[in-house]
């Protein structure tokens, strides 16, 4: 399974998908301009790599800061992620946060609420 690995650019976040590793990351900023670009490599190796994962999934989400359009796809990626630990894959999301930044924590705890896979807020 070839790892994902997108550097990050001052609108876009890193994203680090390494199975090898047991590495799953988003960090950084999310503002782009076309946000289904961004995000499309992301929710397609999710579809094509982790459907028979054998291993506990951790993804740490460390974001500084999500637009309303990257939050839509944090949320779809979200629930790819919900799906695979519907389906009896242990997943665990951790949300990452300052503790000065209510808006990133904030849309932690309402995915938290939302989505129906493990979210531990950091």
């Amino acid at each position: 399974m070839e790892p994902l690995v997108i550097e990050a650019t001052p609108k876009t976040p890193k994203v680090v998908f390494d199975p090898s590793e047991n590495l799953f990351e988003i960090s950084g900023r999310s503002l782009p301009e076309n946000v289904v670009k961004t995000y499309d490599p992301v929710i397609k190796w999710i579809d094509n790599n982790l459907g028979d994962a054998k291993q506990e999934i951790v993804v740490n989400f460390k974001m500084d800061y999500l637009n309303s359009a990257s939050a839509k796809m944090i949320s779809l990626i979200l629930t790819k992620l919900e799906e695979l630990y519907s389906a009896g894959t242990k997943v665990l999301i951790k949300w990452h946060y300052n503790s000065d930044d209510d808006d990133i924590q904030s849309e932690g705890e309402i995915y938290q609420m939302l989505k129906k896979v493990p979210i531990k807020l950091i």
